[in-house]
This record gives structure tokens, sequence and C-alpha cells, in this order.
């Protein structure tokens, strides 16, 4: 073949027509396969690696919602905290120390619960609590650690008030039922007393247990009785009793300024 494309040029030209048009074909079908092949492992790849990216954000993304809602629940025990202790400005004349509510004995309503004074902190029995609105309750045991609270919304519960601006007597009432409503119940108004909705209700000033001019909530619905001798309503309380998270304990004792005076 050396010999005759030497000599005769034409055959050498005629042999790679002959071999072209046969090999051309072939090489043609075997790249495209071969692009085939190399896009799909392309796209694999670029697939693999998006995969590995979407795990990636989905870690950022949940780090970064995790951070939000810490920051989030920072904010909202901040916010708790200053109303907290702007109520303790607003009661200064009275010694208190902060506690955090640690269990409740009740499963709907925060009618009895714990917290983390007790009497290695100069907790003891018949100290009044406050929430971050007003009146919470009454210290009803203590041990070394913590306390037991009763609320204001207790059935048992009974709190000697007055209405702020005219000082007219009357008995708030616990009544759970009542304060699915968020209601309890105002008793013990006389007959002439000048108490209308919308007064404000505070402690007073002769109950046994309770110190005096501590916000309770307002009146609401006061109407005359049937016996025409008395009235009655109900009181919205100012404190929220479905969560209460931290309140303050009022280191003093009713029966120890009364022996005082």
């Amino acid at each position: 073949m050396i010999v005759f494309s030497h000599y005769i040029p034409q055959f050498t030209f005629s042999i790679r027509n002959v071999f072209s048009s046969v090999i051309v074909p072939v090489q043609k079908g075997i790249n495209n396969v071969g692009m085939i092949f190399v896009k799909r492992s392309m796209e694999s790849t670029d697939l693999k690696e998006a995969n590995e990216r979407i795990k990636i954000l989905e870690a950022e993304v949940a780090s970064l919602s995790e951070a939000n809602n810490m920051l989030y629940a920072k904010s909202y025990e901040v916010d708790r905290l200053r109303e907290l202790y702007k109520l303790g400005d607003e009661y200064d004349q009275y010694s208190k120390i902060a506690a955090r509510v640690i269990a409740k004995d009740t499963d709907e309503w925060f009618q009895v619960f714990k917290i983390d004074k007790g009497t290695r902190d100069g907790v003891k029995v018949d100290m009044n609590v406050l929430s971050s609105k007003g009146l919470c309750g009454i210290v009803i045991s203590v041990g070394y650690n913590y306390a037991t609270v009763r609320s204001i919304i207790d059935d048992s519960s009974r709190v000697s008030a007055m209405t702020q601006h005219s000082f007219e007597s009357c008995m708030v009432e616990g009544d759970v039922t009542l304060y699915k409503n968020n209601r309890l119940r105002l008793s013990g108004i006389d007959m002439n007393a000048a108490i209308v909705d919308g007064d404000k209700i505070v402690t007073s000033n002769i109950s046994s247990k309770f110190l005096p001019n501590i916000i309770i909530g307002y009146a609401s619905d006061v109407s005359v009785n049937e016996n025409q001798l008395s009235k009655s309503g109900y009181i919205i309380p100012v404190t929220d009793f479905k969560n209460i998270t931290e309140v303050f304990v009022i280191t003093e004792l009713k029966s120890d300024s009364m022996r005082d005076e």
C-alpha cells in the first residue's frame, strides 16, 4: 500500500474514502453515546451536589430558626421581667423578693402553684404574692427552698377589698368556673355604696392577711340584689392566671404591720 500510494496517489484517496464512509458514522455514534453518558454523569453529579447543598441550607435554616426562637423567648422574658419590676416600683413601700414558678397543682389554671423561694429566703405563710399586673395570691405553706401559693381565683379564696377612689368595702371571692369568663365574684357591697362598673378594686385596709392598696382588678356588672339590701357584681382581675412564670413575694406580713401599729 505504501508503494501503490507512492506511485498512484489516487489509490490512497480511494481507500480513505471507503474507510471514512464506514468509520465516521461509527465515530459520530460513539461520540453521541459518549456525550449522553457524560451528560447524565454531569447531571448526577450536579444533583448530588444540589442535594448536599440543600442539606447544608436546611441545617443553616434550622440553626437560624432556633436562634431566632431563643432571641424571641429572651425578649419575651425581658418584657415580663420589665413589667414585674415596674409593678415592684409601684409598691416600693414593701420589701419583696422575686421568685419563679416551678410547678402547679392544678391542670388548667394557676389556682395553687409552687415557687422557688422558701424559708431560707425569708418566705413565710400568709405573705402576699404579686404578679406582673397586681395581686396574685398568698403563701399557704413553706419549705426550705420552695413555697406554695394559693391564687385569688381558687374557690376557697376570700379577699377583703375596697374601691380605690371611695374606699367602699367589698369582698372578692375566688371562683374557677367564673374565671373561665375572666371574672371573679364581687360581693358584700353595701346598698348605698357608690361602686360602679369600671371602679378599680384594691385590697382593703381592714384585711387580716392582705396588705392594703394592692390592685386586684376592675368592677363589672354591679347591681342590686333581690333582697334590696345589698349589691353584688363581678370583678375582672388584672392578673392572667393562665400563665404565671415570675412573681414577687412581699416579705412583710399584715399581722406584723398591725402589731407594729
